[in-house]
């Protein structure tokens, strides 16, 4: 027997169902990846007043939720958590997947992709966006080390320092992608103290919810794992509520017109709906009854985890897109006029397609590593 024939011997139906959505996705985003490629940046939505758009939001959800996964995994090996070490090998692949799928967002998103091994030859010290090109690559690097230890090495006494490290760096890696947004005066919903808290609020729990899906799905949750993730996405929710809420409550009450606008547009405008059925009512109220619901089955769980996860690149949607369609002086609108100077902005289908595409391939990076690298497996497990 071949070993692509004992590969797929080996696979649960669940995986084949995995492998199908995700080579499907795949081929959707080569679709918009050939539109990408052949029409440049005419193919997507935004514009010279709206710079950033969905691209930029898979980008930030996927790298928070890569910090999230491995804080997870961190936690099992690093911190010695006895609940969560059969769950580290899952957690970090998929961080590993979670944050290629991000730099691969962000990549393309680029206006001349190639280009971009010039952040690291023209690094300036006070560059919070050269700063994080230099945190993902140590990242990155730290990942695969901790992923060949893990495999060639599984009793290597560096692993636990590098959990450790890594776990520092994932915390100053998620609030310095706030800071990036957060640092922005002259984006008014940007500029907040709070915004590198919720960018690693929204990362942790996003990761926490993914590794809850998949581990329930993939058949690795023993009831400890499932009572200690249980209680962490529970407590990740009630922190995202609570943020929340101290963010939009004291946006109204200040009244600053340029954060009001933005709010706005995102509690009352033409695509409320993203925040209230996604966001909301998808992505934290209803897996939070889920979660709070006595005797819960392992299949009710992994659907809030499940909820939590795909839901969470609304919140960055709310997050990049409402701050740019708002003038920042009302009269910006009429002054100047032409191709590509408009605050409006909904996706093409090519930002659509790519989208998909980008997470599907992450979704692939899992799970040829799950299947190929046995450090998630049961009999392989701490």
């Amino acid at each position: 027997m071949s070993r692509a024939e004992k590969i797929m011997r080996g696979m649960s139906a669940v995986e084949r169902i995995l492998w199908g959505i995700a080579i499907v996705g795949l081929l959707a985003g080569v679709v918009g990846l050939i539109q990408r490629l052949t029409g440049g940046h005419t193919v997507a939505a935004y514009n010279t007043y709206v710079p950033w758009g969905l691209w930029v939001a898979v980008y930030t959800t996927l790298a928070g939720i890569s910090i999230g996964a491995f804080a997870v995994a961190a936690l099992g090996e690093g911190l010695r958590v006895k609940a969560l070490q059969p769950l580290s090998g899952i957690a970090l692949f998929a961080a590993l997947a979670a944050l290629a799928g991000g730099l691969l967002a962000i990549w393309l998103d680029l206006s001349h992709p190639l280009r971009f091994w010039k952040l690291y030859l023209s690094t300036q010290p006070t560059s919070l966006m050269a700063w994080m090109a230099w945190f993902y690559l140590i990242y990155g690097l730290l990942l695969l080390a901790l992923v060949y230890l893990k495999k060639a090495q599984p009793e290597s006494p560096a692993i636990r320092p590098l959990f450790g490290l890594g776990l520092l760096l994932a915390v100053i890696m998620g609030g310095a992608e706030g800071a990036l947004f957060g640092v922005v005066s002259a984006q008014g919903l940007w500029e907040s103290a709070l915004i590198p808290i919720r960018f690693l609020a929204d990362g942790a729990l996003g990761g926490a919810a993914l590794v809850l899906f998949l581990s329930i799905l993939l058949g690795h949750a023993d009831a400890e794992a499932l009572r200690f993730l249980r209680g962490l996405v529970l407590g990740l929710l009630l922190f995202t509520l609570v943020l929340l809420w101290a963010e939009y409550s004291t946006t109204l009450y200040a009244g600053v017109p340029s954060r009001v606008e933005a709010l706005r547009l995102i509690l009352f405008g033409p695509f409320s709906w993203v925040f209230w059925i996604f966001e909301i009512a998808l992505g934290l109220v209803l897996p939070l009854i889920l979660l709070l619901l006595p005797g819960a089955r392992p299949a009710v769980l992994a659907a809030a985890g499940g909820l939590v996860a795909f839901t969470s690149l609304s919140a960055k949607l709310n997050l990049v897109i409402p701050a740019l369609v708002v003038p920042e002086f009302e009269a910006l609108r009429l002054a100047f006029t032409g191709p590509g100077l408009s605050f409006d902005y909904f996706p093409t289908l090519t930002e659509w397609l790519l989208a998909v595409g980008i997470v599907s391939a992450a979704a692939l990076i899992f799970l040829a590593a799950y299947r190929l690298i046995p450090i998630a497996h049961p009999s392989h497990s701490s």
